[in-house]
């Protein structure tokens, strides 16, 4: 047997219609009415933004937010002080290297350190000579020259050798800033050429989303307007200037303003959003319908229910924007469909 409450709803309807298409009056309906057409009340609330478009996504870490920790010089991993994912400080060792070419900085380090002594002794000696009239004050200002040249030496030197631990040819890279290991190249006892990528760390407490949009939806947007991912808000930092070939979509990406609950990779429904009129409320979704006069919602009144014209800002998901309604209004979520026609609309 064909379930009784579809039928029931449906010969409620009819016998609503029969007298409400004579005249656009309120319709009065019992709360055994509401519940056999499935009438759901919801309440409009204000609100200052309008949902664009829902669009799916992927959480990124902040490209500006990335760091790369490289090895200045080819060794042998020694050690690993970190795993993928874990968080650091600052000044935290993650990879310990032996290098002979460190050793080979180290000794030449020793050999300018000389040099640098001699060329500050004999830019002193020549100054006062110059100072004397003895020599020609061009003399002094090339000593001073080679000085200087001398002391970039031994500052590179020891920039180079900074995370070294002294002649023995180990060599520490620490984590430059604090942020989460995203990926880890180096293995104990594996090699590692000169300058390349031993760690990288992202920023701990930041997590970008990123989604396409089409052309026809990017015209709405600007750069900071909101979007939202699930409970988590955040704004639009990019829109791609130009539209893939393929896709014929553009790049969006936004900063949430926190990851909690989120993971890099993990996969979101985006919701777009733009500033929204004062005077606009948001509704659910379901409680929109169209005709041939534009959209329309089913408000309670004291009357009864009534068909309000509505202006429609925008709408997403579960949600809608729109102008033309009281906030605190309610209105039917659910069995709009069935309260359409016992209006006559």
């Amino acid at each position: 047997m064909p379930p009784a409450r579809p039928l029931a709803a449906a010969a409620l309807v009819a016998a609503l219609s029969t007298t409400s298409a004579l005249a656009a009056a309120p319709v009065t309906l019992s709360a055994a009415q509401e519940k056999a057409m499935g009438i759901v009340l919801a309440v409009a609330k204000p609100t200052s933004e309008a949902p664009v478009a829902a669009l799916p996504g992927v959480v990124t870490p902040p490209l500006n937010g990335r760091r790369v920790v490289a090895a200045p010089f080819a060794g042998t991993v020694m050690r690993v002080h970190v795993l993928e994912g874990q968080t650091v400080r600052a000044g935290a060792p993650l990879v310990t290297l032996f290098s002979r070419d460190a050793l080979s900085v180290s000794s030449e380090l020793v050999q300018n350190q000389a040099e640098l002594r001699v060329a500050e002794a004999s830019a002193r000696r020549l100054q006062q000579l110059a100072s004397e009239g003895v020599i020609a004050g061009a003399r002094a200002e090339e000593a001073q020259a080679r000085l200087a040249q001398a002391r970039a030496m031994v500052n590179e030197r020891r920039r180079l050798l900074s995370g070294a631990g002294g002649t023995s040819g180990e060599y520490v890279l620490r984590a430059p800033t604090a942020g989460r290991v995203a990926a880890l190249t180096a293995q104990p006892g594996g090699g590692l050429d000169a300058m390349a990528p031993a760690v990288t760390l992202d920023s701990a407490d930041r997590l970008w989303v990123e989604a396409r949009v089409s052309p026809e939806i990017a015209r709405k947007l600007k750069v900071g307007y909101p979007v939202r991912v699930g409970d988590v808000g955040g704004r639009i930092v990019a829109l791609g200037g130009s539209i893939d070939p393929k896709t014929r979509s553009l790049p969006l990406r936004a900063e949430l303003n926190t990851g909690a609950g989120l993971a890099p990779g993990q996969t979101v429904n985006v919701i777009v959003l733009s500033p929204a009129p004062a005077g606009a409320q948001v509704i659910p979704r379901g409680a929109l319908v169209q005709d041939t006069s534009g959209a329309r919602v089913f408000v309670k009144a004291a009357a009864g229910y009534e068909a309000r014209p509505v202006t429609v800002l925008g709408a997403a998901g579960a949600e809608a924007a729109v102008t033309g309604l009281a906030s605190g209004a309610r209105v039917a979520a659910s069995g709009a469909a069935q309260l359409k026609s016992a209006l006559g609309h």
